[in-house]
């Protein structure tokens, strides 16, 4: 396939794009303004507000290409039992990051405040957090001992919620080379291991429900409407599942 070359004007956009991007880790996203990103770029005022009309979308457009590398990342990875394809989701997942995390550590306050118009969990970002979702839905579908649908997805959700988490660790990581988030990585696969085998058994079933439902509206899946409410996974399941489930 022929990958055609990029215009002068994306090239423009991409300048101004990483420009600014390097400036918010220099210093600092509230600090910096649209004419210090038009000083450094070289370019006018105005040719900057031509294709970022505010500020906030520097870090949207920084969200979509992370979004765009962890789905074709993830697409690559091979069928494995779930615990070690999150696990290599995430390794490819913060790898990406790395080139961004003085960025994204510029972006933190901005990142969780809830009323931010870049929040990742905001209104503005619910686009892209239905493709994250979406990525790790694949992580769990494609996996060699992938649940039943209703507990798929909650599985989904509560992958896609630990991504955050572990995502949030690694920002404030000062080990040597964030070796503690990979240890920390290392102890999620293990504990997913273990949690696979049982997830359909009652005493596991039943609270795994009740977490979904109570983190669902935040981390779950979202449409055009809003979250979605999460599917019962004791409705498609039988004691037949159960029991197949606890000796898979």
């Amino acid at each position: 396939m022929t990958v055609k070359a990029p215009t002068k004007s994306q090239q423009t956009r991409e300048h101004i794009l990483e420009t600014a991007l390097r400036l918010f880790a220099e210093k600092g996203y509230a600090e910096t303004t649209m004419r210090d990103i038009a000083g450094a770029a070289d370019c006018s005022l105005g040719l900057a507000y031509r294709y970022f009309a505010r500020k906030e979308e520097f870090i949207l457009a920084l969200y979509e290409r992370l979004t765009d590398e962890f789905e074709e990342e993830v697409s690559r990875l091979p069928p494995a039992p779930l615990a070690r394809r999150f696990a290599s989701a995430m390794e490819v997942h913060l790898r990406r990051l790395g080139a961004h995390r003085e960025t994204m550590g510029a972006l933190f306050a901005a990142g969780l405040a809830p009323d931010s118009e870049v929040a990742v969990l905001g209104d503005s970002v619910a686009g892209i957090r239905s493709r994250i979702w979406s990525v790790f839905e694949r992580v769990v579908t494609g996996a060699s001992d992938a649940p039943k649908r209703g507990q798929a997805e909650q599985m989904t959700t509560l992958l896609y919620a630990a991504h955050l988490l572990f995502v949030l660790f690694w920002l404030q990581d000062r080990s040597a080379n964030q070796a503690k988030t990979q240890e920390l990585l290392g102890f999620a696969q293990e504990m997913l291991g273990r949690l696979r085998p049982v997830l359909g058994l009652p005493p596991v079933a039943k609270p795994l429900t009740k977490l979904v439902g109570i983190i669902g509206p935040m981390f779950g899946p979202v449409s055009e409407f809003g979250p979605v409410a999460a599917r019962p996974a004791g409705n498609e399941r039988t004691s037949s599942d159960a029991s197949s489930d606890a000796r898979s």
